[in-house]
């Protein structure tokens, strides 16, 4: 054991890991088998930001941060990309999103930096139009956050949503309709019009939509707990 270990440590042990003479477990990993853990490390570093526990933050960084090594290890092994294709990728993307920082671009304020990263990042992808912008946000987030950039990008090219009283109405019309029919496909319809609707009211008032449901989570497990003892 070292007393200090380095980037490069953790890509060796990992390549050791997977050797022949490496971990069984280790080994038999692919893609698919452990792409759900990179959401799960994730949501864990999450959690200790927001406890401002540093200590368990790096050590959960490093949890998420091997999920990267990991499958660049399995990329190499089936001749798909490297470490060092990820490290250069994203040091491109860096360089070529702040023009500000590394090339002869102004800007004034942290907006204009954030108008000229989308205008780049689409750029990028030969996106033409807002649209194709949203449909690549992607599918496999919570759909509360899916909702909530989706509907940042309408913001940022001019769409107005509700203000909060009238989608609070709108709720209530949609409610009463839903009521009125036992449908499931209905519910299913009006029930993702008002949880969307919830997201853009939720963005007006300064609130998070993820964060609170999330909380609130939290505070019905409590209230439960007292409700069972």
């Amino acid at each position: 054991m070292k007393e200090k270990y380095i980037f490069e440590d953790l890509v060796e042990i990992v390549e050791k890991l997977r050797s022949e003479d490496g971990c069984p477990w280790d080994i038999e990993q692919t893609h698919q088998s452990i792409k759900h853990s990179i959401i799960e490390e994730g949501y864990e570093l999450i959690e200790e930001l927001d406890n401002c526990n540093w200590e368990k933050a790096a050590d959960e960084s490093g949890d998420l941060l091997l999920q990267v090594v990991f499958h660049a290890r399995i990329g190499q092994e089936n001749g798909e990309y490297n470490i060092d294709d990820v490290i250069n990728a994203v040091c491109k993307k860096l360089i070529h999103r702040h023009p500000h920082v590394f090339g002869d671009v102004s800007v004034q304020n942290s907006e204009e930096v954030l108008r000229n990263w989308n205008r780049i990042k689409r750029e990028e992808r030969s996106q033409k139009t807002v649209a194709q912008d949203m449909a690549e946000v992607s599918k496999y987030l919570p759909a509360l956050m899916r909702a909530e950039k989706i509907q940042g990008k309408a913001q940022r090219d001019g769409y107005v949503f509700s203000e909060p009283v009238l989608v609070a109405e709108n709720i209530s019309q949609l409610i009463s309709i839903m009521l009125s029919n036992t449908d499931a496909e209905v519910a299913e319809k009006y029930i993702g019009k008002m949880l969307f609707d919830i997201v853009s009211m939720s963005e007006k008032m300064g609130v998070n939509a993820e964060t609170a449901l999330a909380k609130h989570i939290e505070s019905f497990i409590q209230e439960y707990s007292k409700h069972e003892g």
